[in-house]
């Protein structure tokens, strides 16, 4: 696909990459024990495709969100307190526990570094960056955005738990919805970081 171009051949290189996103998430399964070290090998993979992407479709500063750092700034506490409400709600379906032995400074940051730089920026490029604008472009803002968020929330079912599935869409919609009113990379970032930080950080030590 990358040797071809074209509006179509956009779209089939985004759902693609979710294919290809879906199967190595799968690998999850296949260690007891998920931690920060694995969480990162497994998105890490997922920068190869999506730079190749990205760049094959000569995607601008301005696609990619990254074109305006004031408005990142100013917009910095919006995703920081919508991630809060997000790692609340979430946990209080998933009662999960910690992917960090302590809550020290150390593990926090590690744990931070890989949630931003793996999890949260590899998602937001996938869904937010490479698919949603496609598939806007193809049947208008409201149907891309829940087409979308169904899609995010689809990547979720590994929980088998129905409540975190529909969670994980909703989330996906306001995170398309903000993308989509903003265009700003970071905001969605620092949502689906901030979430992932609190949720397996330090709400993830309540539960016994």
């Amino acid at each position: 696909m990358l040797f071809r171009s074209g509006k179509r051949v956009q779209l089939v290189q985004a759902l693609a990459l979710v294919s290809v996103f879906r199967v190595i998430n799968l690998s999850f399964a296949l260690v007891p024990t998920v931690t920060i070290y694995w969480l990162a090998a497994v998105y890490g993979v997922m920068y190869v495709p999506l730079i190749s992407v990205i760049v094959h479709e000569k995607m601008s500063r301005s696609d990619l969100g990254i074109d305006d750092a004031y408005r990142s700034v100013m917009l910095l506490p919006l995703g920081v307190g919508v991630g809060i409400g997000f790692a609340v709600i979430e946990h209080a379906i998933l009662a999960n526990k910690a992917l960090i032995p302590t809550a020290s400074a150390s593990e926090l940051i590690q744990l931070s570094i890989v949630m931003i730089f793996f999890v949260a920026l590899v998602e937001a490029l996938l869904f937010l960056v490479l698919l949603q604008p496609q598939l806007i472009e193809r049947s208008r803002a409201v149907a891309g955005i829940l087409i979308t968020s169904v899609i995010f929330g689809a990547m979720h079912a590994g929980y088998a738990n129905v409540y975190e599935l529909l969670f994980a869409t909703g989330a996906g919609a306001v995170l398309g919805v903000a993308f989509y009113k903003t265009r700003d990379l970071a905001l969605v970032v620092t949502i689906l970081a901030v979430n992932n930080i609190i949720l397996f950080g330090l709400l993830g030590f309540l539960t016994s």
